[in-house]
């Protein structure tokens, strides 16, 4: 049967912290590396949700679902900023440019959508609305009998 868990904060950035806990605590049966990658895409979005969203904190709800599947690992990510699709502009960054000459922003979406094997957005009422899929190994096998 998967596992559901779901986490309501407000819009601050002392509350990163919790979501963090909320991912690590969630994925737990997940490999270090599963639970790293999705912490990283869900402070992301927590982030520029705070800092671009709402330009700094606020007592906005950001509500995170996470649905862990035998494989699969399905992120909701709902807050309630002005509408905007953090993907309908992602452009892979210029490597090649020094860091200075590189543009501020858009790196951290970027890397999500490097990150899951599906994304999407929609705007859901008054929120907006982040889905993400990731494909994960399966929990490993506790040890098996031994003799």
């Amino acid at each position: 049967m998967p596992v559901v868990a779901t986490r309501r904060v407000q819009a601050r950035l002392a509350e990163v912290q919790v979501l963090a806990d909320f991912v690590e605590a969630t994925v737990l049966p997940l490999s270090r590396d599963a639970s790293l990658k999705l912490r990283l895409m869900i402070e992301e979005l927590f982030v520029n949700t705070i800092c671009h969203g709402h330009g700094g904190d606020s007592d906005a709800p950001v509500e995170v679902t996470i649905r862990l599947g035998h494989d699969t690992v399905d992120v909701i990510y709902v807050d309630a900023a002005p509408a905007f699709d953090p993907f309908a502009d992602v452009e892979r960054p210029d490597t090649g440019a020094g860091v200075d000459a590189r543009p501020v922003g858009h790196l951290g979406v970027y890397i999500i959508t490097r990150l899951a094997d599906r994304y999407g957005y929609e705007r859901a009422g008054n929120g907006n609305r982040v889905t993400l899929h990731v494909r994960v190994a399966p929990p490993a096998a506790g040890p098996g009998p031994s003799c």
